[in-house]
């Protein structure tokens, strides 16, 4: 007669694999080495309060820590020897000396007097401690707290307690003053890679690092959770543990994808960013989790651009620090955190129920073309894309001779001294951090010509001050005779042009003139400029109005005659134009037309008004009373 043996159930791989010894426990040595060492030493506490994140071993540390102490064979170190009857009763959860209680389900008062009623009982072997294992102990509720205060503060000499939870912060203050408090740490990415690895050489997977580093990084420091998703991905794989198989088990999307989307958004390539979503949709990928990913991967290349350090900073692989590095080098950090907050709100709107597809679509869109948003950070976007376009123009070697140079005369400044503006200033989005390159005299220079500064910025009979004008031809000597010359558009020569660009003209260049007189000119003047809008054009001239009640601004803006230079040469660059710049009061009316001065009237015409009907006596009385004459006969 043939007998069918019963077959081995299977175990999960993190049980499976549950340590046990305190030299296994993963990423927790300063917890486990000091349990170890009060072990050796018996000075252990009545109490101990294990904190952490889940699947970091706090329940494991636990029944080590009842196995050492029940151990008749542990050695010099504190570590069982897993062979005794204790050890083994343990391992196979079956000792009546460690008791494994779920607050979540053992959280009324009549459970903590159930465990007072035992706790006075002896233990099961001779000479034993009894350790009760509280799991989850932030779900006891306060009445039950405070009903275990006194028994955990003063139990028996063989009884001990241990309190798991993973939110302390929920205990009473009571409780944890009374225990010994360890806080487990999320395990390191390294070191769980290399745990992952033994596993499956154990377990005869066939693995790469770059699989393993794709679950340790969604496993989030949980030994549990990273061993719950290589045992997932390996039978999706068929022993297999690949990157792909990753991808395809958690819904996620391949590591280029975070790359080609920041080559979008540099590149303001709003099809490849589309296209990138239609092909995640296509794959089945997970777009909530993609836009969450996303975030961390910006993230992380927001680091690298303020942390030389990174590595110290943040948890990551020399792989993935190596990629955002690549990334930083090519995107601005205004765009960066754009993108960061561009994500976090689709993500929310995401969860909200909204369409997934949809609203990455929407976020793609405004990322890699920030022209269609009106909001300051697309603004500041566009800003930075000017700048870098700036910078690889310089770097590819192109002359100044190609842009005219505004050349400052000499002006005063608030403490009498002569100050010059350089000769080469740079060209509108440079920053300060570029090295100075060597002028080259350009064909024609515009020169820019500052009128009645010793004084005081003159006005105009329209309450306007004097403007700065910028000019092609070279400045005359002050003792010339000649008249000053007309402003001409740069590059044509020297003829006589009026300017005919028009206010949407000078508001497009408007976010340009603003990056560069926060980098040029300083952020005391940038902030002054802040308070003055532009609202009128004519002939060249814009006019800046300040709010009525800012006076100050306005006596400022109009006596800094080199931020209104500034002004003028970097609009009149990106204009092709000369530009002259004025304030004015928001509560001061346009330019009046002159009025003609009243005129005494000659001799003729006061014998003309003489002779009028408004000399009689008669009508004049009938005017002012409204009056009529009726007639002698009645009627």
């Amino acid at each position: 007669m043939n007998y069918r043996l019963p077959r081995m159930q299977y175990q999960a791989l993190y049980r499976k694999y549950r340590p046990q010894r305190f030299d296994e426990v993963v990423g927790q040595d300063h917890v486990t080495t000091t349990l170890a060492r009060e072990v050796v030493d018996d000075k252990i506490a009545h109490a101990y309060l294990f904190t952490g994140p889940r699947g970091t071993g706090k329940t494991t540390t636990a029944r080590l820590l009842a196995k050492s102490l029940n151990c008749p064979n542990r050695d010099s170190d504190g570590e069982p020897c897993n062979t005794c009857p204790s050890c083994l009763g343990i391992i196979e959860g079956s000792s009546l000396d460690v008791i494994e209680l779920d607050a979540a389900s053992h959280n009324k008062v009549e459970d903590v007097r159930e465990i007072r009623a035992n706790v006075g009982t002896v233990a099961a072997a001779e000479g034993a401690r009894r350790v009760y294992i509280l799991d989850e102990a932030h779900m006891l509720s306060r009445a039950a707290g405070n009903a275990l205060l006194k028994t955990l503060e003063e139990p028996p000499e063989h009884v001990i307690f241990v309190l798991a939870t993973t939110e302390p912060y929920k205990l009473l203050d009571t409780i944890r003053s009374r225990s010994q408090r360890f806080d487990f740490l999320p395990v390191a990415s390294e070191p769980l890679i290399e745990y992952l690895a033994d596993i499956s050489r154990r377990e005869g997977f066939d693995h790469d690092h770059g699989a393993l580093d794709a679950v340790v990084s969604h496993a989030g420091g949980s030994v549990r959770d990273a061993m719950s998703l290589l045992e997932q991905v390996a039978a999706l794989g068929a022993g297999a543990v690949t990157a792909e198989g990753v991808e395809r088990a958690l819904g996620l999307a391949d590591r280029a994808s975070f790359g080609a989307l920041a080559s979008a958004m540099v590149d303001h390539d709003a099809a490849s960013g589309l296209t990138l979503i239609a092909t995640l949709a296509r794959r089945g990928t997970d777009l909530r989790r993609f836009a969450g990913d996303a975030i961390g991967f910006f993230r992380g290349v927001f680091l690298t651009q303020y942390a030389p350090n990174v590595e110290d900073v943040v948890d990551a692989t020399k792989e993935t620090i190596t990629e955002w590095r690549a990334v930083a080098d090519r995107i601005s950090s205004v765009e960066v955190l754009r993108a960061i907050d561009e994500l976090s709100e689709a993500l929310v709107q995401m969860r909200d129920g909204r369409e997934e597809r949809l609203v990455l679509e929407l976020a793609t869109l405004r990322l890699t073309r920030p022209e269609v948003a009106a909001d300051l950070d697309a603004v500041s976007a566009r800003v930075a894309s000017l700048e870098r376009s700036v910078r690889e123009i310089q770097r590819s070697g192109a002359g100044p001779g190609t842009r005219p140079t505004a050349v400052a005369t000499p002006t005063t400044d608030d403490h009498g001294a002569d100050e010059d503006l350089p000769a080469d200033r740079p060209f509108v989005g440079s920053t300060r951090d570029e090295p100075p390159r060597t002028p080259t005299p350009p064909v024609e220079e515009a020169t820019t010509e500052v009128e009645g500064v010793e004084d005081g910025p003159p006005t105009t009979d329209d309450g306007f001050d004097q403007s700065i004008e910028t000019t092609d031809a070279a400045a005359p000597a002050p003792d010339a005779e000649e008249p000053p010359a007309t402003p001409t558009a740069p590059g044509n020569g020297g003829s006589e042009a009026t300017p005919s660009f028009t206010l949407g003209d000078f508001e497009r260049v408007w976010p340009s003139v603003v990056a560069y007189v926060r980098t040029d000119v300083g952020p005391r003047r940038h902030a002054l400029l802040r308070e003055a809008t532009p609202v009128a054009v004519d002939g060249g001239v814009v006019t800046f109005e300040v709010a009525a009640h800012m006076h100050f601004h306005l006596e400022q803006l109009k006596a800094d005659t080199e931020l209104a230079e500034a002004m003028a040469a970097a609009a009149s660059e990106q204009l092709a134009e000369p530009v002259t710049i004025r304030y004015r009061s928001a509560d001061q009316p346009a330019a009046p037309e002159p009025e003609q001065p009243e005129r005494a009237p000659d001799k003729e015409e006061l014998f003309e008004a003489g002779d009028t009907d408004a000399a009689d006596p008669t009508r004049t009385v009938l005017d002012l009373l409204d009056a009529e004459i009726i007639s002698d006969d009645g009627r």
